[in-house]
């Protein structure tokens, strides 16, 4: 438990929550339905932001409005997640000028009891720039070997503290500080299409003197459709995410240090697979299969390959 606790009957107005969605009205309804009982009487203010600019979202959030009032849905024309997560921090600097921390979700997930004090605790404790909390998945019926074993079915978790990186924007709070020691943008324009801005804004943070905070009580769930978890869209899915972290740790690091870290990776990978798969170990074999796609994401992208996940699933 943390040792301080947050009474959610207080008002917070200096809390602002920020939630991208693009056609996923359903899912977004949930998610808010979800925040009801977490905002009752807190004064929170959310901010939706839309990247498809149509009418569904509006239309979620009027009828949100009956659930908790200081609610509003902003359009984002400019496509990528980098200028939609820019677009609710520019918008938190209107509806709540003095925010001090801005929590970042997405749409396709629901928060749980006690989710909104755990983090702003965990913030307070460790004087954060950045909280970041679990994200657990939901995998439906039947799903494959390599989905049970991926990232939409288990996150990396750590003991409630200080961490050295954290894992996704979804289910992360940002300190005003955060603002203070980066300047603006948060999220760099150059990861809109690809993903990785949120990786990026963590080793930034890191690089400033920051403090990031892992609180693993303040959970949220992720349902995984389907169309995620087909072998090909996985073994994608941590190709791309290779190549786009890749560049990042490059920036960073240096790009030989990176290319003798992907390559030792993916080595150890395939061998580890390969055991796994001799001793019939299926979750085994599963991880380092999708540690060895992950790898050879990497050294494809500092080779040159460059990935527009977003852009894509956006404009298709």
């Amino acid at each position: 438990m943390l040792a301080q606790t947050i009474s959610m009957n207080t008002s917070h107005s200096d809390v602002v929550i920020g939630i991208p969605t693009y056609r996923r009205p359903e899912l977004l309804s949930i998610l808010l339905r979800s925040l009801a009982a977490e905002l009752s009487g807190t004064g929170v203010k959310v901010i939706v932001a839309d990247n498809e600019c149509g009418t569904d979202a509006p239309a979620v959030v009027e009828a949100a409005q009956a659930l908790f009032p200081h609610i509003e849905c902003i359009a984002v024309r400019e496509r990528g997640v980098s200028q939609v997560r820019n677009a609710i921090v520019a918008a938190a600097d209107r509806v709540s000028p003095g925010w001090q921390h801005l929590i970042m979700l997405d749409d396709d997930g629901r928060v749980t009891s006690g989710w909104l004090a755990a983090l702003l605790s965990a913030a307070g404790r460790w004087g954060a720039d950045l909280v970041g909390g679990p994200v657990e998945g939901e995998l439906p019926p039947g799903a494959n070997l390599l989905a049970r074993n991926s990232l939409f079915a288990k996150r990396k978790r750590w003991p409630t503290g200080v961490v050295q990186t954290l894992n996704t924007t979804q289910n992360l709070l940002i300190a005003r500080s955060t603002v203070e020691k980066l300047g603006l943008p948060l999220f760099r324009n150059d990861y809109g299409a690809s993903g990785g801005e949120d990786y990026d804004l963590f080793r930034r943070v890191a690089r400033a003197g920051g403090v990031l905070v892992w609180c693993d009580e303040a959970v949220v769930i992720e349902p995984a459709p389907a169309e995620r978890l087909t072998r090909k869209a996985l073994l994608s899915r941590y190709a791309t995410t290779g190549s786009y972290m890749a560049l990042i740790d490059a920036s960073y690091d240096g790009k030989w240090r990176v290319v003798f870290g992907a390559v030792k990776g993916l080595f150890t990978s395939v061998l580890r697979a390969a055991w796994g798969g001799l001793r019939l170990d299926g979750p085994d074999f599963a991880l380092y299969v999708l540690m060895a796609a992950h790898y050879a994401g990497r050294l494809a992208g500092l080779a040159g390959a460059r990935t527009s996940r977003y852009v894509k699933a956006e404009t298709a």
